[in-house]
């Protein structure tokens, strides 16, 4: 094996690790939930790894926000009460069928592929930015409505794909992919195995089907006590009643050093 692909095996983990942070950190407890506050340039920094695969972040909070208000109802963008592939990414791809659904979570740049189809729908005035109701604090941000602009992320793939083929040919093609398949399965499956009936646990009462996973906790960064995120939606820590929560260690490592402040836990556990 020669120098190229041996370094891309090697730096696949902590990418995967770093990114996924940028998702669960920032996109879903910063920007989403004001779990804390940041620095501009921080908030900023983090918000840009984590579009890179996530798309377009007033999209992907206001979907969010759509699910905890109408948590596990019709209206819920990705609830399992329409089947478990269509929670975990049929209502991406508008498909119930399980095969169908698990080609395009294996397909890896299926969701870059949306992302561009709903841009060209909004270019010719056949999709409107509905999530832009749901995340008007963040329309206020110059940076938040940049990348909310249409085919800017998509440039950004572009961008992606071409220093990967760059960097190691199909090699560098294959990582790329790898990646990609993984960040997107690994924060579609708190959607989908985090309110399915009989995994997991429900230590705590809410009104939808939310469910504590802590097997999968390791690999989803601590996202997977779901339930425990359900009844205290702000808290910054979501392992609150014990297990893996890497997401809360690096905002604690964070707040030691003066770069996150204003944290928020329920007065039980502070």
């Amino acid at each position: 094996m020669g120098t190229g692909p041996t370094i891309a095996i090697v730096a696949l983990y902590p990418v995967i690790v770093v990114v996924g942070l940028a998702n669960t950190v920032g996109y879903h407890r910063l920007l989403t939930h004001g779990s804390f506050k940041t620095p501009r340039w921080l908030r900023a920094t983090i918000t840009l790894v984590s579009a890179q695969y996530a798309g377009s972040p007033r999209a992907w909070v206001g979907a969010h926000r759509v699910h905890h208000t109408i948590s596990d109802t019709d209206g819920d963008p990705h609830t399992p009460a329409k089947g478990f592939w269509y929670a975990h990414c049929g209502w991406l791809c508008g498909a119930r069928s399980p095969i169908a659904c698990a080609l395009f979570a294996l397909s890896g740049f299926g969701l870059q592929a949306r992302f561009v189809v709903v841009d060209a729908g909004r270019l010719l005035g056949r999709v409107e930015p509905t999530w832009r109701t749901m995340t008007r604090d963040l329309g206020k941000e110059r940076f938040m409505r940049a990348l909310d602009a249409p085919l800017v992320l998509s440039a950004c793939f572009a961008a992606q794909v071409a220093l990967a083929w760059w960097l190691g040919g199909w090699w560098g093609l294959a990582w790329l992919w790898l990646v990609h398949v993984v960040l997107n399965n690994l924060t579609w499956i708190v959607n989908s195995a985090c309110h399915w009936p009989g995994l997991g646990e429900r230590p705590h009462e809410t009104r939808d089907r939310s469910r504590n996973v802590g097997w999968l906790a390791v690999l989803t960064h601590g996202e997977s006590h779901h339930n425990a995120h359900h009844r205290h939606p702000r808290s910054a820590r979501h392992g609150l009643d014990g297990g893996h929560d890497l997401s809360w260690t690096v905002i604690r490592g964070l707040a030691r050093v003066g770069l996150a402040w204003d944290i928020q836990l329920p007065k039980e556990t502070r």
